[in-house]
């Protein structure tokens, strides 16, 4: 079969018709691609390089030109890359689209911005609550010294505070000066007749100092106020009992003399009396329950704790008080601990009485 053959004049319009459509499809496409506003997506810039309208050199040119212009939807990751450049995104085209991907530079008003300067703070001067609170740590680390200069401070902002004069009373009878510990459980005992344990603690102080009967007179009242008070009755009882012995030894003739005992031995118990965060190595206060606070349910509740020869809470049974509060009370007694007794220089166990007082009121 015989081909025709072109004339070089025939060559040169047909070579001039195929630039035509090309050019045609490349301004197709681009006034395609340039005349939408929305951002080019991901699948337009497969489909452009899909078509078979022009050279894929064509179409990345004009591909890469409209992500310059329009940017993209998409976060170019590496599997984005890896498909584009599979279907056929030269390096031109990925240079535009990582281009148009990282994120805009930020103004230089923005970078170097001018730190103003900051007003400083002037400290709240101490008042009664940080004066307490700072007392009460140190009574809890043994610290009484410092304890009492901090409670006396706050006692300076509220002189008739009956709780900072109770803790301070019962700091001077860890310091062992019972005269000033006397005077603050008196100030107690004169605002609230009705406080059994300030009776008992000031019970403690006049025993210590050597007044018998004072002693006696206050564990009585410690007593009468509050029967169940196992603390004050128990030590009422052994002063009596005491008592009571002295009267029957003076009313016998003096015995003859005796061999020397060997060193006495270590009691099973040890009472403590009245347990509180000068005893303790970590006093864990009670929960309040939203069922006795809704039920305005509150009052003191004494738990007589046992205590072995580490200082750890053994048992603890609650005494007194109201039956919605006692578990609540008991569970944080047994979760303390205290420092152990001591007889003859070593640890025995003991017997002791906390306290807990539920109230709700405020500053009580």
């Amino acid at each position: 079969m015989r081909l025709a053959s072109l004339s070089p004049f025939d060559l040169k319009t047909a070579r001039i018709a195929a630039g035509v459509a090309v050019g045609a499809f490349m301004l197709t496409v681009a006034a395609g691609l340039f005349a939408q506003t929305p951002q080019l997506s991901l699948a337009d810039l497969l489909i452009g390089l899909r078509s078979k309208k022009a050279t894929l050199e064509e179409r990345n040119k004009i591909l890469a030109e409209a992500v310059k212009q329009r940017g993209i939807t998409f976060a170019l990751t590496g599997e984005i890359e890896k498909e584009l450049s599979t279907t056929g995104a030269d390096r031109e085209l990925i240079t535009a689209i990582r281009q148009k991907d990282a994120p805009p530079p930020k103004k230089s008003a923005e970078v170097a911005k001018t730190a103003e300067p900051q007003p400083v703070a002037t400290p709240t001067p101490p008042d009664f609550a940080f004066y307490k609170s700072r007392a009460d740590v140190s009574a809890l680390k043994g610290d009484f010294t410092s304890a009492v200069a901090d409670y006396s401070k706050s006692l300076e902002l509220k002189p008739d505070n009956t709780v900072v004069l109770f803790s301070r009373g019962q700091t001077y009878f860890n310091l062992k000066t019972y005269d000033l510990s006397v005077n603050d459980f008196s100030k107690v005992v004169e605002a609230n007749p009705k406080d059994s344990m300030a009776f008992m603690n000031r019970g403690m102080s006049f025993e210590k100092l050597g007044n018998a009967d004072k002693a006696m007179a206050d564990y009585q009242k410690a007593v009468d106020l509050d029967g169940t008070n196992e603390s004050a009755r128990s030590a009422l009882k052994r002063m009596q009992d005491e008592q009571t012995r002295l009267a029957a030894a003076k009313s016998q003739p003096a015995a003859p003399p005796v061999v020397v005992p060997e060193p006495p031995k270590a009691p099973e118990f040890i009472s403590l009396g009245a347990l509180s965060s000068a005893n303790a190595v970590k006093m864990v206060m009670p929960v309040y329950s939203m069922v006795a606070q809704k039920s305005n349910i509150e009052g003191k509740v004494a738990v007589d704790v046992t205590i072995d020869e580490s200082g750890e809470v053994v048992e603890a049974k609650a005494t007194s008080g109201h039956s919605l509060l006692r578990s609540s009370a008991e569970d944080a007694a047994a979760r303390s601990k205290f420092k152990p007794a001591m007889f003859n220089g070593k640890p025995v166990k003991g017997k002791g009485t906390i306290v807990y007082n539920f109230s709700l009121r405020q500053g009580r």
